[in-house]
């Protein structure tokens, strides 16, 4: 079994999520008493919240670069970050590493080709919504992203920061956020993807009248994937 390298606490609430169900398919897939063999770096969130709203990517690139080199240092195999948003700054981090980085969403793009969808909408914070790291990542395996208008973008965005990475989740966010993913479906959108880990702990797919692309959990399948592959 190979060693993941995990990068969390962007939200702590989603790297829990991922420690979870990592161990669950492992276990699940080897029996036993096995579980993942990983390491986990947990950052303080609140330090790269404040670099996120000054816009300095260039810290946060430094800043995961060197937790990367660490974790590849200590044995890791690949690395993992356990996030959507600072996948802005993925391709660098991945320059200043000699081990793979799991790409939330080239792993997410997959799935959607799986289940033989072209078009989704984009749900996360307005940096992976309005950059295009994450869309264009989509577009390479074919897929059209759509993404919320101005105002509904500002909602998500702060929902994201004041409430989700917070673990507050509140049923007047869940319905605007339903209200916003049934304004995508009409527009053409087959699914929607999660691109902000924390919303799959608001919304579940019993909840929602489309198909659910849930980042948080592909992107730990793909990890086990990894692990466990030859």
């Amino acid at each position: 079994m190979k060693i993941l390298g995990l990068i969390g606490g962007l939200s702590w609430f989603s790297t829990a999520v991922y420690y979870r169900t990592i161990n669950e398919l492992i276990n699940q897939k080897l029996g036993g008493s096995n579980s993942a063999k990983l390491l986990l770096y947990s950052v303080n969130f609140n330090d790269f919240k404040i670099l996120q709203e000054a816009d300095d990517w260039k810290q946060i690139e430094t800043m995961v670069s060197d937790i990367a080199r660490k974790l590849e240092s200590a044995g890791a195999d690949c690395i993992v970050m356990c996030t959507n948003t600072p996948h802005l700054i993925a391709d660098l981090v991945q320059q200043k590493i000699n081990i793979p980085l799991l790409h939330i969403a080239d792993e997410t793009a997959k799935e959607i080709v799986k289940q033989n969808a072209n078009k989704v909408g984009l749900l996360g914070t307005k940096f992976t919504m309005e950059h295009s790291f994450f869309k264009d990542r989509l577009s390479k395996f074919g897929v059209e992203t759509l993404i919320p208008g101005g105002a509904d973008r500002d909602f998500i965005h702060a929902s994201i920061f004041n409430e989700l990475t917070k673990g507050i989740f509140k049923e007047e966010t869940k319905k605007k956020y339903l209200d916003i993913i049934e304004k995508l479906n009409s527009e053409g959108a087959q699914g929607v993807v999660f691109g902000c880990t924390e919303i799959s702990l608001l919304i579940n797919q019993s909840e929602c009248g489309i198909t659910i692309f849930d980042t948080a959990s592909i992107h730990a399948k793909a990890a086990v994937d990894f692990a466990l592959a030859n």
